[in-house]
């Protein structure tokens, strides 16, 4: 078998890099199998070393978990946890040893910095008292009863909300200090700034300002996806009207103009599907709000930084993390803003920029899960410079794959291992839908490939990255236009790699992905097996249990229950005939267990040879950020069922194709 535990040790994930003079400082964080936990911990490279020269990495902290390094005046501040324990705000000086600035019974999310360096402001969670172990003497089993009057009251990998809000809250960094044991230097004084009903995020002190993003009304019984930027003054909060939006991330121009990257959710406050993200700035004087990129292509998001005239984020495109670049000029036209930096098969992670035109990126490659890259974006001729080489893998060669479906092109990758087969083959399908494969190294594909099994994987209908329309097009049909694309795209594979088995076929894939899975074997019984993995299965339960269940599948799928249980994966359980292995985690909101434990019993309902494998205390993000171990544990099952599917001998492997 395939060495599932060497795959995962040598992943890592690279973000957050910081310009610092001749040097960029950025964030490595690795899963740690020994003791099954991941760390993260501050690297720094030279800005331009020679090109003859060795490229140097210097690992320059030593905590467990140390990321988010921010520099203002002569402080530098970053969050720190030990293992096992939650992150709280080191800060120092520049003649000074940092030193612990919080002690948050539930630790700090994120911080920001005031420009002089004076004052820190940080989003943190407040436990109600009682629980989450604020009393030592009473346990999870043991609290109180929680009454629910809203909507919306779980997330995702967080577990219950509305007893421990996310607030923000203002320490200062000088004076100001609490009493303290004696020999002990004592903690600054913590103030609440801003509690509302709902969660706070994206911290900004800039240009005079406090500002957060918050829920746009207090959340109730219907679904609003609104949210909007709060400014504080005078101790006193505001919202900024910006109508329909839905706000993602916030930067201010200057002290009366908000850049946002935005989408609109329509006046019944929850149209969410396939809206593209764009970049709107906000004018606090005549309180107008202006979009600036076009409203059906250029999917922004991730990080925003004013440089100069633009605006830098991310773009989702076709296949590819971009950073890009938005013209703030007046009289610009919006398809004409934009600016592509990076090429067009890079996954950026992170970015970090200066007025002088240079810039620093974290991006995974084809060829790399991570490295760190110099780019000058006042040279649009120039080629990036990469500064590292933390990978030592020799990734798989992807091979473009396009089909012609009644929706158009669909774009693909197909990757085989070596030798000359015939090898079985697995479709792979990505969540979302409104999300996207990319040409970057992949670990879910490279698992496959190391176990003799050649991959299909592609962005149908339903995918980002090509605008609204594309996007759009699986709303009220979820499944028949992105299944009709997908397997486009593996029959074009099998045409032109006659090294692929056409008689040795499965399919596979997760959340979304897990749904079209179990719709397309209800529909096309040529394939030896399936994986549904942590699958949207049950619409009506869905809608009563998910942390989105509020309005995902209502906007997707309508409410007519003939048309939801035509688009059903459990109405549409008596048609499956291929053997299903089911996975799931015990702890997911999103897709609750009971979607993975009703669909299994239906298989077994109508003699579907299947199995389960549940994963306890992981959520969601199993296959993403769940315990090493857990994710190892989840490989070396994946491949275990291929191998017995495909009849592939124990042992087997290929290295990949080059």
């Amino acid at each position: 078998m395939p060495d599932a535990r060497a795959l995962v040790s040598s992943l890592h994930t690279l973000g957050r890099p910081v310009l610092e003079g001749e040097q960029v400082r950025f964030e490595v964080t690795r899963p740690d199998a020994e003791t099954d936990s991941y760390t993260t911990r501050f690297h720094a490279a030279a800005l331009a070393p020679e090109h003859s020269a060795p490229r140097t990495v210097r690992r320059v902290s030593s905590a467990w978990s140390d990321r988010a390094f921010t520099r203002a005046g002569h402080v530098s501040a970053h969050l720190s946890a030990p293992r096992a324990h939650p992150a709280q705000l080191w800060v120092s000086a520049a003649d000074e040893t940092g030193r612990a600035v919080t002690d948050l019974p539930l630790g700090a999310t994120e911080f920001a910095l005031t420009p002089d360096g004076a004052q820190a402001y940080i989003i943190a969670r407040d436990p109600e008292p009682g629980r989450y172990g604020t009393d030592p003497a009473v346990s999870a089993e043991a609290e109180s009863p929680r009454r629910i009057t809203t909507l919306t009251y779980q997330s995702n990998g967080v577990g219950y909300v509305l007893d421990r809000p996310a607030r923000l809250v203002r320490v200062p960094l000088s004076g100001e200090t609490a009493p303290a044991p004696a020999g002990e230097i004592p903690l600054p004084d913590v103030h609440e700034v801003l509690r509302l009903d709902g969660d706070v995020r994206d911290v900004r002190a800039e240009h005079g300002r406090v500002s957060v993003l918050g829920p746009a009304e207090a959340p109730g019984t219907v679904a609003d996806l609104r949210t909007t930027v709060w400014v504080v003054e005078d101790g006193t909060p505001r919202a900024v009207p910006v109508g329909d939006l839905s706000v993602q991330a916030h930067v201010w121009i200057d002290a009366h103009r908000i850049a946002l990257l935005a989408s609109d959710v329509g006046p019944g406050h929850s149209d969410f599907v396939a809206q593209v993200t764009g970049l709107h700035v906000h004018d606090t004087r005549d309180g107008s709000t202006l979009r600036l990129t076009p409203t059906d292509q250029g999917e922004l998001g991730g990080d925003l930084r004013i440089v100069g005239s633009e605006a830098l984020c991310l773009m989702t495109d076709d296949g590819a993390e971009r950073l890009v670049a938005v013209d703030l000029s007046d009289g610009v036209e919006a398809a004409q803003r934009i600016r592509a930096l990076t090429p067009e098969t890079w996954t950026v992670t992170g970015f970090d920029a200066t007025a002088d035109g240079t810039a620093v990126v974290t991006a995974a490659t084809p060829h790399s899960c991570g490295e760190v890259f110099h780019l000058d974006m006042s040279d649009p001729q120039s080629a990036p410079l990469q500064l590292t080489e933390l990978d030592s893998r020799d990734w798989y060669a992807a091979h473009p794959v396009t089909a012609a479906t009644a929706g158009g092109e669909v774009h693909g990758w197909c990757a085989i291992p070596a030798g000359p087969g015939p090898h079985p083959v697995v479709l792979s399908i990505h969540g979302g839908p409104f999300a996207q494969y990319t040409a970057a190294a992949f670990d879910e594909v490279q698992s496959l490939l190391d176990a003799g099994v050649a991959v299909v994987w592609s962005n149908p209908r339903g995918s980002a990255g090509r605008g609204r329309a594309w996007g759009e097009a699986v709303r009220g049909d979820f499944a028949s236009p992105a299944a009709d694309d997908v397997l486009a795209v593996l029959d074009a594979a099998l045409a032109d790699h006659p090294r692929l088995d056409t008689s040795r076929l499965g399919v596979q894939g997760g959340s979304y992905g897990g749904y079209l899975t179990a719709m397309v074997i209800a529909r096309d019984h040529r394939f030896a097996g399936a994986i549904v993995e942590r699958g949207f299965l049950d619409p009506v339960a869905f809608a009563g249990t998910s942390d989105i269940g509020g309005f995902f599948g209502h906007e997707y799928l309508g409410t007519d229950a003939e048309s939801v249980a035509g688009q059903s994966p459990l109405a549409q359980v008596g048609d499956i005939r291929t053997p299903c292995l089911v996975v799931h985690s015990e702890q997911d909101l999103r897709c609750p267990l009971e979607q993975a434990q009703q669909f299994y019993a239906g298989l077994l309902r109508h003699g579907v040879e299947a199995e389960m494998l549940l994963f306890p205390g992981e959520d969601h993000e199993l296959s993403r950020s769940g315990r090493p171990l857990h994710r190892i544990s989840r490989f070396d099952a994946i491949n275990e069922w291929w191998r017995r599917r495909f009849g592939l001998p124990a042992g087997h492997g290929h290295a990949q194709d080059g």
